[in-house]
């Protein structure tokens, strides 16, 4: 289980925030495993103690999942169960990484090569390095257990902590369509901590498969209904929404007006994006002249050297 914990945070002004992280990182005070915050012109810092002359306070965290990276060494893997994906990079070593997975992860039966995700099921093409070509695993965050297949549906533990967060924004009484749902990670986040109607759709047949199962194994409190379609084209019949999300960064999302007009006046739309900074506010703009009020926007993670995976949520205003 990931239980929320009280964590000790320094608030410092942004412009020394980077002096005093690596200060911190130096004097191995600083908790990676947490996220840090920003309160307007503020950087909130997670410490394992007060520190001297720096203003602190508790705030309620959640361990987030780590990108894992050997040091010196440009290449990263993500755990999901007992499973371990490697994301294909250049000049990558794959023998160290193998060695480096299996020395520090005791757990890993399966050791895979990501070369990218491939077609409208969003597949990843997956090469087996180590272990048995067995690609279902069982895996656990925010107290919620999925069945997963890495090779049927695809999945990130990436945005673990983004899934807790729009849960927490989530209100009980929303009905909500996750678009793109996979395997169910938001639709299960938001279905464990809020009473609403869910409507979850995904084109791949494995993933509804696999979130049907993930709904019987966990308590929820919300009513959830799965469809095996194409979520463009069954919107229309199933809204209007009080939240639309849109968790499929690395596609052009189609139809756009059609899906903000799916929202009731003030309902709320998550949408990530795989973007650069130049398009990303290409992006934002957009939603502007739709009458579009952007509520928060954050990077999840780096996603190339140009670009980076974009969280943002938009409530949709009075025309």
């Amino acid at each position: 289980m990931v239980p929320l914990s009280e964590v000790i945070h320094i608030k410092v002004d942004k412009a020394r925030a980077q002096k005093t992280l690596e200060k911190l990182k130096k004097d191995g005070i600083f908790l990676p495993q947490f996220e840090i915050r920003k309160e307007g012109d503020q950087i909130l810092i997670p410490v394992k103690r007060a520190v001297d002359m720096e203003e602190s306070m508790i705030l309620e965290s959640e361990p987030r999942e780590l990108k894992v990276m050997p040091q010196g060494h440009a290449g990263s893997f993500d755990l999901i169960g007992d499973i371990a994906i490697i994301h294909e990079r250049k000049r990558l070593d794959l023998k160290f990484m193998v060695e480096f997975i299996l020395k520090s992860k005791g757990n890993v039966r399966t050791i895979y090569l990501d070369s990218g995700i491939k077609g409208e099921e969003r597949l990843r093409n997956l090469k087996l390095l180590h272990g048995v070509d067995d690609p279902v695993t069982m895996y656990r965050e925010n107290n919620i257990f999925m069945k997963v297949d890495v090779k049927g549906a695809y999945f990130s533990p990436r945005l673990s902590t983004e899934r807790y967060l729009v849960s927490r924004n989530v209100v009980d009484g929303e009905y909500i369509f996750d678009m793109f749902s996979g395997i169910g990670p938001f639709t299960l986040n938001i279905g464990k901590q809020k009473k609403c109607n869910i409507v979850a759709c995904d084109i791949n047949k494995c993933a509804t498969d696999l979130l049907k199962y993930n709904l019987s194994i966990n308590k929820l409190q919300s009513k959830v209904d799965v469809y095996n379609e194409d979520s463009y084209k069954i919107i229309k019949d199933l809204g209007p929404f009080h939240r639309i999300i849109m968790n499929n960064p690395v596609t052009q999302y189609e139809s756009l007006d059609d899906i903000l007009k799916s929202l009731i006046e003030g309902g709320k739309l998550n949408i990530y994006m795989v973007e650069g900074q130049e398009m990303i506010e290409e992006r934002m703009e957009y939603f502007l002249k739709k009458n579009m009020v952007l509520e928060s926007k954050r990077v999840v993670h780096g996603y190339s050297r140009n670009k980076s995976m974009y969280s943002l949520q938009y409530k949709r205003d009075t025309p």
